[in-house]
């Protein structure tokens, strides 16, 4: 039997825990017997999760630590409010359990803004992780010597998972069930629980939402998505907000956790994501709105990014 620990702490998000809980079960009907055996833990016997909802959990003092642990999100919204949850008294001891897990083998995962946790006790440094989009450049700040990969779903790096948003938690769980039990049943799991899959978060990424902490930024994001079609460069977009492309560069990684370049790319990734979704545009025209050399490009960036073709992203077509 496979022991999976959800490390649950206040405020953490309710979905996620739920979703912890229904996909090890699923996955324990399906193979037809108790394979894996989940249990709450917390630094209290109580913990009170987002939206008021309360669960009974082992407290760590009597939690010895098993094969995995799972670490939902902690229910923040942005920096400051990440802040003053990471200051909370119960912050402490889950890092310090977490430690001990770590030096004991466990394979250790954490969805959104829970990835800050695994930061704060110094579990990814030299790793690379991903966390919520819009918490990128702050996952960056606070952890400089992670390497945040903020395009990728769920990113494992040794014993080390991490996860995207809160709803990506589906997509860390999945990703934890095959490479414990294989790619049979984890097919079975995302077909019952009817799972679409996805390899990126880079189709929710809104640079403008993030553009909005740096007034530099915020207008470069706006000048680019009213200019698509021209080209860009580092030293052009430089000269356009009037600062210089190292001030530029700084400033961006800063505001998105992504440079001038790859923030271009983001803003026609998103355009041409919306257009494929809902129009028939030829995929030549849609390159040429957004940008893009020529419709392979396009194709390619697509693919990366979605993990689909361009043509399965069109309306109608089944998934």
């Amino acid at each position: 039997m496979i022991g999976i620990d959800a490390l649950v702490l206040d405020g953490a998000s309710a979905s996620a825990v739920g979703t912890t809980v229904d996909v090890v079960s699923a996955a324990n009907r399906i193979l037809g017997t108790p394979t894996f055996d989940l249990r709450l833990i917390s630094p209290g016997s109580q913990v009170v999760l987002r939206g008021g909802l309360t669960a009974t959990a082992q407290p760590l003092t009597r939690a010895a630590p098993r094969e995995v642990v799972v670490v939902p999100g902690l229910g923040a919204a942005d920096p400051e409010e990440l802040a003053d949850r990471l200051a909370a008294p119960d912050i402490d001891p889950a890092g310090r359990w977490l430690t001990g897990a770590h030096a004991h083998g466990t394979t250790i995962a954490a969805s959104c803004t829970a990835v800050f946790v695994l930061a704060a006790c110094g579990l990814l440094a030299r790793r690379r992780c991903v966390t919520t989009w819009w918490l990128g450049g702050e996952l960056t700040r606070i952890a400089p010597a992670a390497h945040v990969v903020i395009e990728e779903m769920v990113v494992r790096d040794g014993p080390i998972w991490t996860a995207g948003s809160a709803f990506a938690h589906i997509d860390l769980m999945l990703a934890l069930t095959r490479f414990l039990g294989g790619a049979a049943l984890t097919d079975e799991l995302a077909r019952r629980l009817v799972v679409d899959e996805r390899t990126s978060q880079a189709a929710f990424l809104i640079p403008s939402h993030l553009a909005a902490r740096d007034e530099t930024v915020a207008a470069l994001e706006s000048f680019v998505r009213t200019h698509l079609d021209q080209p860009h460069t580092l030293d052009s977009l430089a000269r356009w907000c009037r600062v210089s492309p190292r001030t530029l560069a700084r400033r961006t990684d800063r505001a998105v956790g992504l440079s001038p370049m790859q923030l271009v790319q983001r803003v026609r990734l998103e355009h041409a994501l919306h257009l494929l979704r809902t129009t028939h545009l030829p995929l030549g025209e849609i390159a040429a709105a957004v940008g893009a050399a020529d419709p392979a490009t396009l194709h390619r960036l697509v693919k990366r990014h979605t993990g689909r073709s361009p043509g399965a992203l069109r309306p109608g077509t089944a998934r």
